[in-house]
């Protein structure tokens, strides 16, 4: 199975001497046994030829908006579109979230509640818990957050599945081959917080909302449960479509 990370941004210097970049991140996270992974750094324009080559694609976070009106951002959102109506599964976290919003008919802006920052805890809605794959989830589910942006309003037929305290729209689903994550399994604290402290440090960031932030890091993420969910996921090449 050939799967390509398609790389939306890139990770701080520190970060990537320490545990490389977005798509070793991800690629450590989800790759299995008898897999291809290929990387795409489509943030420089580097895009694979046809979304029918591959069995998958999963879409990184990156610093830039979904509505950003870049080139590359435009070809991404283009692209993205193509993969759906060809029926190849879209994994998009974060950035990837956004663009799989905003390229599907939805809408992303500002989070009205400001930065997520640090660890959130999800809440799953009435429709998950009838979800197969989520029936046996964590409660809440612990996640690692670092976003400003966020979905307003999800594609038509999206089936939301989880919220938390500050993001309405933390994961969603469209059919079987969608599958949008707001939070960041394929990182971990000390990455998260080098993105909060780089932040503050720019000016981008309220120290209060930082400290909070850097403050909520400690407890274990359910990085196993969402590793294990999703490599099932882009190994079968469809989810069950949620109640």
């Amino acid at each position: 199975m050939r799967f390509s990370v398609l790389k939306a941004g890139t990770a701080s210097r520190v970060t990537r001497a320490r545990v490389g970049d977005f798509d070793a991140m991800f690629i450590r996270l989800l790759s299995q046994p008898g897999q291809q992974w290929e990387v795409h750094d489509v943030e420089h324009g580097e895009f694979p030829q046809s979304p029918r080559d591959y069995h998958g694609f999963v879409i990184t976070g990156s610093a830039a908006s979904a509505y950003d009106d870049e080139p590359w951002i435009r070809d991404l959102l283009s692209f993205v579109g193509e993969a759906y109506h060809e029926g190849v599964p879209l994994l998009g976290i974060c950035f990837g979230l956004q663009v799989v919003t905003q390229a599907l008919g939805g809408e992303v802006g500002p989070n009205p509640q400001g930065w997520d920052l640090g660890l959130a805890e999800l809440t799953l809605t009435g429709r998950a818990l009838a979800f197969a794959p989520l029936a046996g989830a964590p409660s809440p589910i612990r996640i690692l957050e670092t976003h400003q942006d966020v979905a307003t309003r999800l594609p038509n037929g999206a089936v939301p599945l989880a919220y938390s305290h500050r993001t309405r729209h933390e994961l969603f689903t469209l059919g079987e081959r969608v599958l949008c994550l707001q939070g960041h399994p394929e990182m971990d604290d000390e990455t998260v917080r080098e993105l909060i402290e780089k932040r503050l440090q720019r000016g981008l960031l309220d120290p209060a909302r930082a400290a909070e932030g850097l403050a909520s890091l400690g407890p274990a993420p359910h990085r196993r449960f969402l590793q294990t969910w999703l490599r099932k996921y882009l190994r079968d090449g469809r989810l069950p479509v949620a109640a």
